[in-house]
Parts: C-alpha cells; structure tokens; sequence
C-alpha cells in the first residue's frame, strides 16, 4: 500500500484551495462550495419507510459497494493521488479495535501504522490504499474525506451510501458526475 503524509507545502495548497479538512462539519458548504450535491443510489431522497427498510441491512451495502469502488478509482485515475483526511480525535479505544476487527490483517497493520502520527492529512498514491479507505466508509465502519486536487472536488465519506460531494469548479462538478453515473450511481441535490 502507497500512502505518505502530506507536506507542508501540499497542506498549504489544500488549505488554500479548500479551505478546511473537516468539510462534513460544514452546516453550509455551499459557503466555500459552488456544487453541492450527494452521491448516492438513488436519484432521490427515500421516504421514512424506505430509509427504515434498509436500516442494518448490510446486503444494500454490499450491493453497491463495487459502484463506489469503481468511480472512486476512476476518479482517483485522473491525478494519480488523492488526498485523504484521517481524523484522529475522539476514536476510542473499542472503536479502533472495531475497526482493526474490520481488517484484515495486512489492512489493520497499515490502519494502526496511520495513529502513529498526529497528524492527519495523507496522500494516496495507489488504487489499494484508496480501496481500503472507500470501503471503510461504504461499510459505515470509519469516514474520511477525499480531497481531489486537480478536480476542485471533496467527497465525504458518510452513512447509507449517501457521500457529500462538494465542488469549486463547475467542470470538477460535471467531471465527477459524468464518472459517477458511468457507474450506475446518481448525484442529487
């Protein structure tokens, strides 16, 4: 797996371009974000009924999760490298041991490897990392958020397959969406 900590200077660029890393605290991203809208299976919002029917219901998850996979590589193919913020703070111990149970053993020894440092902004550099990453939040197990550069674009990682995805640039915005429904999935607003 191919994984660094971000310089100064490329966590300089993306402070600049972005603004912040912790982007799914945002009450309103449409403050820094000209496009907003949500990933998701469903090109609209489910009903209470819907939403209940799928709560706890892995096999949705894993129904789609190769959707996700596929068109985070296929974003990531784009620049080569992604960045990803792994927020450290606030993990308890059960938690971290949750998601090392998750793993196997080759991705738990790279996941615990990751709190050895404070720090928190990393850079992909290949489609397994990037995996790992993707599938942790498909499986609601751990959420980071990706930082596509080249693209102006952030996508949070988030619960029921729904990721925010927040963009500078209208052509970051359409590339994205033009990636994502190549994948069977849906941006909606």
């Amino acid at each position: 797996m191919k994984i660094e900590q971000a310089t100064k200077e490329e966590i300089n660029e993306l402070k600049a371009k972005f603004k912040k890393f912790n982007v799914d605290l945002l009450e309103e991203p449409s403050e820094y974000f000209n496009f907003v809208g949500i990933m998701d299976v469903y090109n609209y919002v489910l009903s209470e009924q819907e939403a209940n029917d799928l709560l706890g219901y892995n096999e949705h998850n894993l129904r789609y999760s190769s959707h996700f996979q596929k068109t985070f590589i296929q974003l990531f193919n784009i620049e080569k490298e992604v960045y990803v913020h792994v927020y450290k703070k606030g993990l308890s111990k059960a938690q971290f041991k949750f998601i090392l149970s998750s793993l196997n053993r080759r991705e738990a020894s790279f996941f615990r490897k990751l709190f050895t440092t404070k720090k928190g902004i990393y850079k992909i550099k290949d489609e397994e990392t990037l995996s790992v990453f993707v599938k942790l939040s498909i499986n609601e197990i751990y959420f980071s958020t990706f930082f596509f550069y080249s693209l102006d674009t952030v996508v949070v990682g988030n619960y029921d397959l729904c990721f925010p995805l927040y963009s500078k640039t209208i052509e970051g915005f359409n590339k994205c969406k033009q990636i994502i429904e190549q994948n069977g999935l849906f941006i909606r607003s």
